[in-house]
């Protein structure tokens, strides 16, 4: 048997059969799983742009709802801005809708506009507005509350302590009663070149920290103004979870300086390219053109205003026998509510406080001849 071969089958043709079965179906698999991957991504791309696009037409419901009051339909205006490679456009935010989760701080140099557009956003806010302001005229703010002139700055330390007393009774008010108890108590607080005030008054400091993180939630608006981009200036340093409460409206050059500092000359470009390009935080914001932050705080007629004024002390269910005096009170209240704000007129012209401001609303709705 030396020199024979002996023959040993191989079961090589099975095995490769089997191999290349399994092979196959591995494929199949593993493509149905990439298919199920991709359809996944997709669903997930559709969600978020469906996300995108209904926060898009939010805002614009919210911009549009408002042109028959900012200015009419004549101010309706398309604005982008193209840059050199035509593919990149600058899109601003909404202020309104950015500011409503903090407290504002609204930076800009002498000039610029700081007071009028605190005075336009107290009165897109509503409620009492207080203003502490120590080297202001009889005139820098039209029909708002004026602490602190001529350097008066012992009136404004008692009045923030009033604040703060304010406050503390609207934060038990909310604990016992929820949110909807502080319903039409809304205040603002505006206070000029903060940092003086933050030398110069003891409660200052305890003001601003306390309205910062409880504020908000209590119904109390902050709105701080000042030259100065310096923490240091505010008493911030070291205090980085109190700023983080603020958010920053840069005006004019100093809003150009801080996009210097984000190395985004587009942005720059876009900032120096009109008068009404602002910063919010590192976010391109558009402000109302001068015209329609001026109109809210203009003043009425002297006839207007001795009209709804009067009414204030007048029996107003005895007015309302009177289909002509109550037509001629609806539409002075109206047109008052138009320049100041509903809650103004419910509370400071006709009276209804607290408890009883709910009763004001319908009295003013029915005497303006709204329907609830």
């Amino acid at each position: 048997m030396g020199g024979k071969w002996v023959a040993m089958p191989l079961k090589i043709t099975s095995k490769l059969l089997d191999y290349g079965l399994w092979f196959a179906c591995r494929l199949v698999i593993v493509t149905l799983r990439v298919a199920i991957w991709m359809w996944k991504s997709l669903s997930r791309l559709s969600l978020d742009l469906s996300v995108m696009a209904g926060k898009s037409y939010d805002k614009l419901i919210t911009v549009y709802d408002k042109l028959p009051y900012d200015g009419g339909f004549d101010d309706i205006s398309v604005y982008n801005l193209r840059l050199h490679d035509g593919a990149s456009v600058i899109s601003p935010v909404d202020l309104l809708t950015e500011i409503q989760s903090k407290q504002l701080m609204i930076i800009g140099a002498t000039g610029s506009g700081k007071s009028t557009l605190a005075q336009w956003l107290s009165y897109q806010v509503g409620g009492q507005v207080i203003v502490y302001e120590c080297e202001g005229s009889p005139d820098s703010w039209r029909g708002l509350q004026v602490v602190g002139q001529a350097e008066d700055f012992d009136s404004i330390n008692q009045s923030m302590a009033a604040d703060l007393k304010d406050l503390t009774h609207q934060i038990e008010i909310r604990a016992e009663r929820g949110d909807s108890a502080l319903a039409g108590s809304d205040r603002v607080l505006i206070a000029e070149e903060f940092p003086e005030l933050v030398q110069k008054c003891s409660n200052a400091s305890e003001w601003l920290e306390r309205h910062a993180r409880r504020g908000r939630k209590a119904r109390r608006f902050l709105i701080l103004l000042s030259q100065y981009d310096q923490v240091a200036a505010w008493g911030l340093e070291g205090k980085g979870g109190i700023a983080a409460n603020f958010s920053k409206l840069r005006l004019g050059k100093l809003a150009v300086k801080h996009a210097g500092k984000l190395k985004d000359d587009q942005l720059v470009d876009w900032l120096k390219s009109d008068s009404t390009h602002a910063l919010l935080d590192d976010d391109p914001v558009q402000l109302p053109t001068y015209r329609e932050l001026t109109q809210v705080t203009r003043q009425l007629p002297i006839s207007t205003w001795e009209i709804a004024e009067t009414a204030a002390g007048n029996d107003l269910n005895r007015i309302s026998e009177s289909s002509e005096d109550s037509e001629i009170l609806g539409k002075a209240l109206a047109e008052l509510a138009q320049t100041k704000s509903p809650t103004y007129v419910i509370k400071n012209v006709l009276g209804y406080t607290g408890s009883r401001y709910q009763a004001g609303k319908a009295e003013f709705q029915k005497l303006i001849g709204e329907k609830e």
